[in-house]
């Protein structure tokens, strides 16, 4: 609720009515609550609005998506490119079997992807999904 006034206020809040440790304190709480209920376009939007640099450089320090092992579901919590549970390297490559620790792009209807060079030459000249056996018609722009 705080942050909300002091956004809505704006230009309005008398300088220095509020020490700066104490804004800063609420709006990286008002973030990570909004992180955890999973409201990460909302929590993107107020660090863009807050007039703190110290928050403000968190869109450019934490810049993250979460994402799960594409076999067991589980959330990838310590890289994003291995699971915890299975033990084996996630998010491969669906067309040169690399792991992809940078861009990795994927079809939201079969979750199979890879490098986005890779993705984007196959869809080049096909629709079908790379993966053996999958035969998923992915849209790819």
């Amino acid at each position: 609720m705080s942050v909300s006034m002091i956004l809505a206020l704006g230009d309005n809040l008398e300088a220095g009515a509020i020490d700066p440790l104490v804004l800063e304190q609420w709006f990286l709480s008002y973030v990570e609550l909004l992180q955890q209920f999973q409201m990460c376009s909302k929590a993107a939007l107020i660090i863009k609005l807050c007039g703190l640099e110290s928050v403000n450089n968190l869109n450019l320090d934490s810049t993250m998506i979460p994402s799960n092992c594409n076999r067991c579901r589980k959330p990838l919590l310590k890289a994003g490119w291995f699971c915890d549970r299975c033990l084996l390297l996630t998010n491969l490559c669906s067309l040169c079997h690399g792991t992809v620790k940078g861009l990795y792009v994927w079809c939201q209807g079969c979750s199979h992807g890879g490098h986005l060079t890779h993705m984007r030459d196959w869809f080049a000249r096909c629709t079908l999904c790379p993966t053996p056996g999958c035969a998923h018609r992915c849209e790819f722009a």
